[in-house]
């Protein structure tokens, strides 16, 4: 079931364009992220990425709302047309990958593999299908939780998961900054 919400905040992370909506999105896949972890793992290592995703989002919406004018997207943006049928692609691969632990690791829940897989296969698309640095980060975002889901059972000291859970809150700080850059007139900018 986690691994069904993981898999439509994904296609729909991939899909919307609404900065708004796609924040939110992310806060429900950080939950689902954190269940996910909790499978495995013990309940405080999966409410440190609870807690850094809030943070992440939180960061988001913030600088959402100090944007003075839409961020206009730079560079390559595909068609929603395209970004379903390339997202149902990426979704049924990860569905057939997850089908079997091919992490090797041997504690690994299904739904864990499942979630992980399309995890990353719809971070990379993400990756692949911006242009923005705002959908960039929140595709690092998604690739880096399904990477966690993964290492935290081969890894579960608390701090190597809170120094992983950081790169979240500097991708957060990374993608506001350049949110409001964007978004600043030109004298902001430092142009003449």
């Amino acid at each position: 079931m986690t691994a069904l919400i993981v898999s439509g905040t994904a296609l729909l992370l991939t899909v919307f364009t609404g900065r708004v909506a796609r924040i939110g999105l992310l806060a429900v896949q950080y939950a689902a992220v954190a269940w996910l972890t909790g499978l495995s793992l013990p309940l405080q290592v999966a409410a440190v990425k609870l807690v850094a995703g809030m943070i992440a989002c939180a960061i988001l919406a913030v600088s959402e709302s100090k944007q003075q004018a839409p961020a206009q997207p730079a560079g390559r943006e595909f068609g929603t047309t395209f970004r379903l049928f390339a997202s149902g692609l990426g979704l049924v691969a990860a569905f057939g990958l997850g089908q079997r632990n091919w992490f090797e690791v041997p504690d690994l829940r299904q739904e864990a593999i499942l979630g992980s897989t399309v995890l990353l296969t719809m971070g990379l698309l993400q990756l692949g299908l911006s242009g923005s640095a705002f959908r960039v980060c929140l595709g690092l975002m998604t690739l880096l939780s399904g990477f966690e889901v993964v290492y935290g059972l081969t890894e579960p000291s608390l701090a190597v998961l809170a120094l992983i859970a950081s790169i979240h809150i500097g991708l957060a700080l990374v993608a506001s900054y350049l949110g409001l850059i964007s978004g600043a007139p030109e004298e902001m900018q430092g142009a003449p």
